[in-house]
């Protein structure tokens, strides 16, 4: 029996030591709540937890608990004991040192040998998995926030916010609901933005973009969509059809009155805009309806609304092809110029040339009139510009090589082009005849004064040796203001309004005041369609320099206009001497 004993607490004491073992390399703090005399127990391990020394029977445990966490702590505690029943139980503690340390609780409840009620609890510290789990939550979440502002970066544009020409392409590939039976789409382009972008530069550019998509964001609904497609082109999708578009357009062109203030300077932003509706089930052909429509909205005199027809497809894909043919006739050099002579209105000198752009078409000769509108909505007009130039300049070499005295030529150059930084360097490698040419500026000025570019380009210009022209006077086009700021060296009178005047008072009352103010800015001037012989004398009497005109000629390719040089005779007394049958 004895033997028996011993072996028993032999086997006792074993089992205490792995229970020992255990608990340390656990790091499990024990404890014993006797609930009837309300006397608690720790081991080593829970006082270690705790950073505090506990007698046996101290009940200090809600001294340790986090005040934040106290009320529930006491509360889970108080639950169990009245009900008698195991519990669970998380919460932090802070210790003497003040570290905040975060505590998880299990206990059982039992009926000791003295049949007090009693709970038996292990605690454990795992600070360091809360910690792990905060930082992997905080990290989980940065990187949901990260992919959330990657998706919306690459679904928005990052200037306006409004979504992007990638995001709206899905919108069309996307089930659109049940309850919309039909599209329609507003595709609006700013009108004129490369010349704002040439006068205020890229951050006034920016503003007029950051204007209008605002203007779009203030009138869409909760269900419709403003996009920013590209460039200065914009578009809003709307949902119930051609009457909501219609009131969403009537509030952007109400809210495009109001200008926008740009370097201190307040200017009027204009919109064309194409229309078009369409079936749900056919909503990815909006696009390239609205564009159609949009296309002929520019082409017939911009800042207007126009709503797509199937005539105007056909008209656009004969314009597709017309431009493509310009296209190809650029790159192969196919435009050349022709020239118109000038002539002094008292002595009837040739004094001047006008270049004008003819293009060799496939189909034949072809003015201006069948290309230029065209070349210069599609951004070609520069291009054209330089090749007439050039050839120009060709022209005039061997003209002297051929011991000729050509006169100076007048030779378009676009507005968009004097605004080019890099202008006068490419004009000086041309090495251009000095007093023999003179840029006539086609385009109209539509701000009120000439950028800072426009003016120090005129003045490399005019280093070189060029001269500075302004066409369509009186048309309405070239303001006084123009006059002011260019100090060209000659003012063309547009036809339009030269015409008229060789039988009617009125405008020629108006040509007679112009003649007196280009004179007092030491001005020449230039009347262009002079076509008879009783015109010539008006506009000579008026006080015009030169004439310009079917009278005197009609446009001439080079071989041809050479015979107009051995007419320079300073004595003739008549210009109409040296008329055209």
């Amino acid at each position: 029996m004895e033997h028996k004993r011993v072996w028993t607490n032999n086997e006792l004491e074993d089992l205490v030591r792995q229970l020992s073992l255990a608990l340390e390399a656990t790091q499990l703090g024990i404890w014993q709540h006797n609930i009837a005399k309300n006397q608690t127990r720790w081991d080593e391990q829970l006082q270690r937890i705790y950073g505090v020394e506990k007698g046996l029977l101290d009940v200090v445990w809600l001294e340790s608990v986090h005040p934040d966490d106290l009320v529930a702590a006491q509360t889970i505690f108080e639950q169990a004991v009245d009900s008698r029943c195991d519990y669970a139980s998380e919460f932090r503690i802070v210790t003497p040192e003040g570290y905040v340390r975060h505590i998880r609780s299990r206990a059982k409840f039992f009926i000791d040998v003295n049949s007090d009620p009693c709970f038996i609890g292990a605690e454990w510290d795992v600070t360091e998995d809360v910690l792990r789990a905060t930082q992997l939550a905080r990290e989980h979440e940065a990187a949901e926030r990260s992919r959330a502002e990657a998706r919306h970066a690459a679904d928005h544009d990052y200037l306006t916010g409004l979504r992007n020409r990638r995001a709206f392409d899905r919108l069309l590939d996307e089930d659109l609901g049940d309850n919309v039976t039909e599209m329609a789409l507003a595709h609006i382009d700013i009108d004129h933005f490369k010349e704002i972008n040439d006068r205020f530069g890229h951050a006034g550019g920016d503003k007029v973009l950051k204007h209008v998509a605002h203007i779009i964001r203030s009138v869409v609904s909760h269900d419709e969509v403003g996009v920013r497609l590209g460039g200065d082109e914009f578009a809003v999708l709307v949902k119930q059809g051609a009457e909501r578009l219609h009131t969403v357009v009537t509030a952007i062109r109400a809210a495009l009155a109001f200008p926008v203030e740009i370097d201190a300077t307040s200017v009027q932003i204009e919109c064309s805009i194409g229309l078009t509706t369409a079936p749900k089930s056919d909503a990815n052909t909006l696009l390239s309806y609205s564009d159609i429509a949009l296309y002929e909205a520019k082409r017939s005199g911009r800042n207007r609304d126009t709503l797509f027809s199937p005539e105007m497809a056909a008209k656009a894909a004969a314009s597709r092809s017309m431009l493509e043919t310009i296209r190809r006739g650029i790159e192969n050099s196919d435009f050349l110029p022709y020239y118109q002579v000038q002539v002094d209105a008292k002595s009837g000198q040739v004094v001047g040339l006008e270049a004008l752009a003819r293009w060799a078409s496939p189909g034949g000769l072809r003015t201006p009139v069948d290309f230029l509108e065209l070349a210069a909505m599609n951004g070609l007009l520069e291009k054209l510009d330089d090749m007439i130039l050039r050839k120009v300049l060709s022209d005039l070499a061997q003209w002297t090589l051929a011991d000729l005295d050509p006169p100076r030529v007048s030779v378009n150059l676009s507005a968009a082009r004097l605004e080019d930084p890099t202008l006068p360097q490419k004009l000086a490698r041309l090495s251009i005849p000095k007093g023999r040419v003179s840029f006539e500026l086609i385009e109209t000025i539509f701000l009120d004064k000439l950028s800072n570019q426009a003016k120090a380009n005129i003045a490399a210009i005019r280093d070189l040796g060029i001269g500075i022209e302004i066409d369509d006077l009186g048309s309405g086009h070239a303001s006084l203001l123009g006059l002011l700021e260019l100090k060209p060296d000659r003012v063309k009178l547009d036809k339009l309004l030269v015409i008229p005047a060789g039988h009617n008072v009125a405008p020629r009352t108006l040509v007679s005041s112009l003649v007196q103010i280009a004179r007092a800015l030491g001005i020449e001037v230039v009347a262009e369609g002079v076509e008879t012989e009783q015109l010539a004398d008006t506009m000579a009497k008026l006080g015009v320099d030169i004439l310009q005109g079917y009278a005197f000629g009609q446009p001439q390719p080079a071989q041809e206009i050479v015979s107009h040089f051995r007419s320079r005779d300073p004595h003739r007394r008549s210009a109409c001497a040296i008329m055209q049958p």
